[in-house]
C-alpha cells in the first residue's frame, strides 16, 4: 500500500468524502503521528537494520547512519572481535586525556553530529588503523512523511508490514473523528486499530522461530555457607 492510498483510506474511515489539499495535509500529519506510536510498541523485527563504519587513522569519533534510533551491538568484523557499548563515565576515568591508541577496544556513545544529526560514537582507544571495518546493528526510526513520500510503499520502501497497513489508516482516522467530534466513531476505529496492533505484535513474538529463551544467570560467584547451630535438631 502506498502512503496516497493510506491517505485514502483515512479520510474514507472518518466519513470525509472530498478531500482537499488541506485535508490530505492533516491525515498525512496523523498518519506519521500514528506510524510513530506503533513503532514505540514493541521491538519489531522490521525495525532492526545493520551497518558499517570503517575506521580512519588517529580518527576517534564516527557517525553512524542518519536513521539509527538506538544502537544494538558492534563487532570489528576484520579481526574477528566484537565490541562491547561502554559509558562515556568509564572511558573518562581509564584515559582522561584521550591520548591512548590501539586497535579498538570498546563503542561509545557522544551524542549527535552538528550537522546532519545522525548518532556519533567514539572508540576506544583511538584506531591506529584505516582498514578495519566495524559492523554495527542498530534499532531504526521511521522518517517523518512529507508529499515527496506520497508514492512511496510503506513494506517496499519502508519496511512496514501489511498486516499493520490498516492499523496506520484506522488510528490516522480516529484522530480525525476525535478534531471533528465523532467520538463514538473514533472509539470504534481505535479499537479496530489496537486489536490489529495485538495481532501483529503476537506475529512479532514468532519472528525467532520454534526458539525460546531464558534470562542467563552467571553461577560461577554462587555459594553457600551453611552450618548447623548445637541444639538446634
Amino acid at each position: 500500500m502506498t502512503l496516497t492510498q493510506t491517505l485514502e483510506r483515512t479520510l474514507v474511515r472518518a466519513g470525509l468524502v472530498e478531500t482537499t489539499t488541506s485535508e490530505v495535509n492533516k491525515a498525512r500529519e496523523y498518519v506519521n503521528a500514528v506510524i510513530q506510536d506503533i513503532a514505540s510498541r514493541a521491538t519489531w523485527w522490521w525495525l532492526f537494520k545493520q551497518g558499517t563504519i570503517t575506521t580512519a587513522a588517529s580518527t576517534r569519533t564516527y557517525a553512524l547512519a542518519t536513521d539509527v534510533l538506538t544502537p544494538v551491538s558492534f563487532r570489528d568484523t576484520t579481526n574477528n572481535r566484537t565490541l562491547p557499548i561502554k559509558s562515556d563515565s568509564d572511558i573518562d576515568l581509564d584515559d582522561p586525556d584521550q591520548s591512548r591508541t590501539g586497535q579498538a577496544e570498546a563503542v561509545y556513545l557522544t551524542g549527535a553530529n552538528s550537522t546532519t544529526g545522525a548518532l556519533e560514537i567514539g572508540l576506544y582507544p583511538t584506531p591506529t588503523s584505516s582498514v578495519d571495518v566495524i559492523t554495527y546493528r542498530y534499532y531504526k526510526t521511521i522518517p517523518e512523511f512529507t508529499s515527496a513520500n506520497d508514492a512511496d510503499d510503506l513494506f517496499t520502501t519502508h519496511g512496514i508490514p501489511l498486516l499493520l497497513h490498516q492499523a496506520i489508516y484506522m488510528g490516522a482516522a480516529a484522530m480525525i473523528q476525535v478534531e471533528q467530534g465523532d467520538d463514538a466513531g473514533a472509539q470504534y476505529n481505535e479499537s479496530k486499530m489496537e486489536r490489529i496492533i495485538n495481532q501483529a505484535r503476537e506475529v512479532n513474538g514468532r519472528s525467532s522461530g520454534n526458539r525460546s529463551y531464558r534470562l542467563q544467570r552467571d553461577n560461577a560467584d554462587v555459594s553457600f555457607s551453611f552450618t548447623i547451630e548445637e541444639g538446634s535438631l
